[in-house]
């Protein structure tokens, strides 16, 4: 009797060491998965949550994790909708981030369930979302501008549905396009030079790909050449194709670097780190030339903007460059604003924005250059913009066609590097259709009055 006492108590023992074990691995799992996670890696924060899923499978905390890892992660943005759907059922106002022992999900899950069913078109049921969310946040003001942020989007994106701009999207062909992603295609003004971003498996590949006739070349690989390594991507050329901007994660901070091409030689420099003028201690994520190359265009998160990310100017005098200098509030918002361009005739400013009227997420806007200033932005409209973040638009000419990358029935991959060509000049002239009205609520104007004035290139 008292030996079958002692067995039962040793098994328990093991039990409970074992289900300590358990708890343990698993807990390391979750801290990784939140790691990645707080550092942006969805890719990497993925596969540890859904092996936290299979363990346990009615946590909210882990689907609503997992649902926004797949709203962050291209092409895989409407996979998040079912794990959202499975979280909403067990919502809390005092939620815990990132605590392991934490099983319900926070109100922002209606938010982001909304956005994934914009992104894919469910407008109702999207509508739905953002009202159940208003419910749970009513007394936050600044959520409430989100929301109806998000609402304005909707109304916009069915007026502009139902009158899609003629687009025509012609692929960069088989020689460019892979079953990777290509993203941030670059080109010289006389678009014989091609400069793009590949993502690699492991890797981001910067490819060159001249043009031979009517077709792209077999690209080359600028890695070795150019010293290129970590989280890097084309952004930006000169006109003349003799350099280009890139960004990189320095330690998570992204800075702007160039590379210049010698003609002698046939080969392209080291990456060149650009000056503390442009570079901060924040981040520095997009830029491009003036035609003339003595004017630089960039995006920053620093101190001092309209809003999240705002646009910057930075003019070369001889070998330095002065002070940036904010675009001022017709161009940026209390949002975003990044991937700035000039068109190769300097007369039109092409950009992303999720501050201005959109048809969600970031849209491809143009404002045109009136004396010294810029004129209110104009939407590209749709099919150009989509439901989804449309972040990349380098302009050819006067910016009547240009090159994305996009997501297509044919394309070859994940994203595959398209010319686009529209007729510009009507839809900027078209002002019935287009709706130039920035999105200004209440709390927009109190923010602006905290901020400089606005402030124009010459």
């Amino acid at each position: 009797m008292q030996k079958h006492f002692y067995s039962i108590i040793v098994l328990l023992f093991i039990s409970l060491s074992v289900q300590a074990q358990r708890a343990s691995y698993y807990r390391r799992v979750f801290v990784d998965a939140e790691y990645y996670f707080l550092y942006e890696d969805y890719r990497d924060a993925l596969p540890l949550y859904l092996e936290l899923l299979d363990t346990y499978p009615d946590n909210a905390n882990v689907q609503y994790r997992i649902g926004l890892c797949y709203l962050n992660i291209p092409n895989e943005k409407q996979k998040s909708i079912p794990f959202f759907e499975d979280a909403k059922k067990a919502i809390t106002r005092t939620y815990n981030e990132g605590y392991f022992t934490e099983t319900q999900a926070p109100p922002e899950v209606y938010l982001h369930y909304g956005q994934a069913l914009r992104i894919v078109g469910e407008f109702d049921k999207a509508r739905g979302a953002f009202a159940k969310y208003s419910e749970m946040i009513e007394s936050d003001k600044e959520k409430m501008v989100v929301v109806s942020k998000e609402l304005e989007s909707l109304d916009y994106a069915q007026k502009l549905m139902e009158s899609p701009l003629n687009v025509v999207f012609t692929s960069a062909g088989r020689t460019v396009n892979t079953r990777f992603p290509e993203i941030n295609p670059v080109v010289s003004s006389d678009t014989s030079l091609l400069i793009y971003t590949s993502v690699q498996q492991f890797y981001s590949a910067i490819m060159q790909s001249n043009r031979r006739v009517k077709v792209w070349s077999h690209p080359m690989n600028l890695n070795t050449q150019i010293y290129a390594d970590g989280e890097i991507s084309t952004v930006g050329m000169s006109a003349d194709g003799f350099t280009i901007l890139l960004a990189r994660n320095d330690n998570d901070v992204f800075n702007l670097y160039t590379s210049t091409y010698d003609p002698v030689k046939d080969v392209w420099s080291m990456l060149s780190r650009m000056p503390k003028e442009i570079n901060s201690r924040n981040w520095e994520t997009y830029a491009s030339f003036s035609p003339s190359g003595d004017t630089l265009y960039f995006a920053s998160n620093r101190p001092g903007g309209f809003g999240g990310f705002d646009l910057y100017y930075s003019v070369r005098n001889l070998s330095e460059w002065s002070e940036a200098i904010n675009l001022g509030s017709v161009v940026n918002t209390p949002f975003d604003e990044i991937s700035p361009f000039i068109s190769h005739d300097g007369k039109r400013l092409f950009f992303s924005s999720k501050g201005h009227k959109t048809i969600g997420g970031f849209d491809i806007f143009v404002s045109e250059r009136s004396s010294n200033s810029w004129r209110k932005p104009i939407n590209l409209r749709y099919p150009l913009n989509t439901t989804d973040d449309d972040v990349f638009y380098q302009p050819v000419g006067d910016g009547s066609s240009g090159y994305v990358s996009r997501v297509m029935p044919q394309s070859f991959g994940e994203s595959d590097i398209y010319l686009v060509e529209f007729n510009l000049d009507s839809l900027m002239n078209d002002q019935h259709i287009v709706d130039r009205e920035n999105f200004k609520p209440e709390s927009f104007e109190r923010f602006e009055q905290q901020v400089s004035p606005a402030i124009f290139e010459p």
